[in-house]
């Protein structure tokens, strides 16, 4: 007979494999930031120099995808499953977290729901930052208790711990609350004084040097709707319908209000734990951006603070239905949508539909491939294209051709001609704030610049007639001169 603890390992290996089934093929989705530590990676096992270089230092999740480089070279699918493996350990041990607090029933339901919701279903889709922060809350969680359990000076647990820390700095701005709550952890409860201070002298020096190589955290937009990203909890998934209805509005209030009064209920029993205390101020400092991320965060603190709240609501009632029956049939109903909108992801990726911003990089990318397909066929090496991309890791990974980021808007038009010398396309969204300079100059500059495509997402330049020179020049082999008539060979 199977024991509990085999039969969770069993349903954990179960969900995997359907989850890996239903993820999306291909290299579009993958977001930014996560494209270029891929690239990188690749780059590296294949040792192929490529502008990858240029688009500046990825965050940690390199190392963590490093091996596969080496193993599964070019392969997305092969990252998608580590961040699977990556979501079931997080479940597991924030299974095990709630279940000390005596609430085995909360922490089981809890753990079901969020393996269920789509909004999971994207972040190991997407390879979003959001699961590497919560996989570090958990772990640091237990690296913590299991260094207090014994305390070795500069071990292995002391610098996994440490290494976290460099990890989810790395990864987004909440990820200063692990280094920060973990230095008043042992500021309120040290070891010993010499323990508290290697662990302050340690957690500055790895935060600072995550922060210095990433100089800051590319891409993030600050004080963003928060909403925007709540939308797979109940409807559709972001990208595909990207203004918000009046339900959406609705729903999505609703949902950050019940957020809120959780989060506040609960915040003793948040607070007794690093774990917790990390959600808390998690919650509290990605709502400053708003991405999924925050959703995330939300969602997790929602399901494993809100549930343990009604489960204790109930408990004083008389009869099955009045302690249990509504919570039970809110959780089959949940269960229900999150499976049906995970199906509709699951379609949504055979019939090949995309966002408008992968849409405009995959018309970028058949434009690649006819330009390659046009050389194989009249025998010419491949062209020598340069794109220069507001999503430059991604446009890469899609096109598999050489993308630099979006030149600066110059002075004059003629000036930013000058500056694109070398660039065969552009692919950008004009109406961004960012690109307001360079798309005036660009409108500016008539026939030297051509458009391919507009779309919804953007637009698809391409600047005059490209260079179609080979991009690599064939080797030159000096051999010596036939010999002459009546010369001896050597």
């Amino acid at each position: 007979m199977l024991g509990f603890r085999q039969w969770g390992m069993l349903a954990l290996l179960v969900w995997a494999v359907a989850t890996f089934l239903v993820l999306h093929r291909g290299p579009y989705g993958i977001e930014e930031e996560a494209a270029k530590a891929l690239l990188l990676d690749w780059s590296v096992a294949d040792h192929v120099a490529n502008s990858i270089v240029t688009l500046g230092v990825p965050d940690f999740r390199d190392l963590l995808w490093l091996p596969l480089g080496f193993l599964w070279p070019g392969q997305v699918m092969a990252a998608k499953g580590v961040m699977i493996a990556l979501a079931a350990l997080t479940a597991w041990g924030l299974y095990r977290w709630q279940s000390q607090e005596a609430q085995d029933e909360a922490a089981l339901l809890a753990t079901g729901l969020w393996l269920l919701t789509p909004l999971t279903l994207l972040q190991i889709d997407h390879l979003s930052p959001g699961l590497g922060i919560l996989a570090v809350f958990m772990g640091g969680y237990w690296l913590d208790r299991s260094y207090r359990q014994r305390p070795h000076a500069l071990g292995g647990l002391y610098f996994g711990q440490l290494g976290l820390t460099a990890f989810a700095v790395s990864l987004h701005p909440v990820g200063l609350v692990y280094p920060l709550l973990l230095a008043w952890e042992w500021h309120k409860n040290p070891v010993n004084s010499l323990q508290k201070k290697s662990f302050f002298i340690g957690l500055t020096i790895f935060s600072g040097i995550s922060i210095l190589l990433r100089w800051g955290w590319s891409g993030i937009i600050w004080f963003q709707n928060p909403l925007r990203d709540w939308t797979p909890l109940w409807r559709h998934f972001p990208g595909f319908e990207p203004e918000l209805t009046a339900v959406d509005w609705s729903v999505g209030i609703l949902i950050l209000l019940l957020l809120l009064w959780v989060w506040w209920q609960k915040r003793q029993m948040l607070w007794n734990t690093l774990l917790g205390r990390c959600l808390w101020w998690g919650v509290l400092v990605s709502a400053l951006n708003g991405d999924t991320t925050f959703a995330l965060l939300g969602m997790i603190t929602l399901l494993y603070a809100g549930i343990p709240a009604l489960l204790q609501w109930g408990a004083g009632k008389i009869g099955f239905l009045a302690q249990r029956g509504w919570v039970l049939l809110g959780v089959f109903l949940i269960s229900t949508l999150s499976m049906q909108d995970d199906r509709a992801w699951f379609e949504l990726g055979q019939m090949r539909q995309l966002t408008e911003q992968d849409q405009l990089i995959m018309t970028l990318t058949q434009t690649v491939d006819h330009y390659r397909t046009d050389a194989e066929s009249r025998h010419l090496p491949d062209p020598r294209l340069r794109v220069a991309s507001q999503w430059p890791a991604r446009t890469m990974l899609a096109c598999r051709c050489d993308a630099l980021p979006l030149p600066p808007a110059a002075k004059d038009p003629a000036a930013q001609l000058v500056m694109m010398k070398g660039l065969t396309h552009l692919i950008m969204a004009p109406k961004t704030p960012a690109n307001l300079g360079l798309t005036q100059n660009l409108s500016l500059l008539g026939n030297e610049v051509e458009t391919l495509s507009l779309q919804a997402g953007g637009v698809v330049l391409q600047i005059r007639t490209p260079n179609l020179a080979p991009a690599t020049p064939p080797p030159v082999i000096d051999e010596p001169p036939p010999p002459a008539p009546g010369d001896p060979i050597k």
